[in-house]
């Protein structure tokens, strides 16, 4: 799409700055002046609103939550703060802000969710749906397992299979997409 800026903004500077590098290398020049990064959490009101208020994004794109499932078993607080408050304050600004479009990425786990993880991604769901429509138009993508990306459980299973196995499961009647 050639964005004029692509603002990168996340809690995790390692993760940002080597997402920057693979996006200077396999774009070159076409993103090189346009990538700004930006350290900052979706539960920090102010640091969104300096960020969103600096560059008026049109389009933003949410995609960060907590995902490890048994992690948000065990520390289910954070999955609500990250996954549900934060979803809540950044779709909050982005309207305040006049984004034309916000883009929630969710997961496929937020449908009829057995686990907190997934509940806490559904309410976001829901968040999103029911904010008064003004400026912002609001979506939710919905993506299982995502060959490549952090936190997959594909990279496991390969792990797994090259060590001869065996490949292990949260739980043996989970189900995989």
């Amino acid at each position: 799409f050639t964005p004029k800026q692509l603002i990168l903004y996340d809690i995790s500077e390692n993760y940002m700055y080597d997402l920057f590098f693979e996006l200077k290398e396999k774009y070159g020049e076409l993103v090189a002046n346009t990538l700004v990064l930006e350290v900052g959490s979706v539960r920090d009101e102010e640091s969104l609103w300096r960020v969103m208020g600096k560059y008026r994004p049109d389009i933003v794109i949410h995609a960060a939550a907590h995902k490890h499932v048994p992690l948000m078993e065990t520390s289910s607080e954070q999955a609500i703060l990250n996954n549900v408050f934060g979803t809540y304050k950044t779709a909050k600004i982005a309207t305040e802000c006049n984004v034309k479009r916000f883009v929630l990425i969710s997961t496929d786990k937020a449908v009829n969710p057995t686990n907190v993880m997934g509940a806490s991604k559904r309410l976001a769901e829901i968040i999103i749906s029911s904010i008064p429509p003004r400026n912002t138009e609001f979506m939710a993508v919905r993506f299982g397992n995502v060959l490549g990306s952090h936190g997959s459980v594909v990279p496991i299973f390969e792990r797994q299979i090259k060590a001869g196995g065996p490949v292990a499961l949260t739980d043996e009647n989970i189900i995989r997409y």
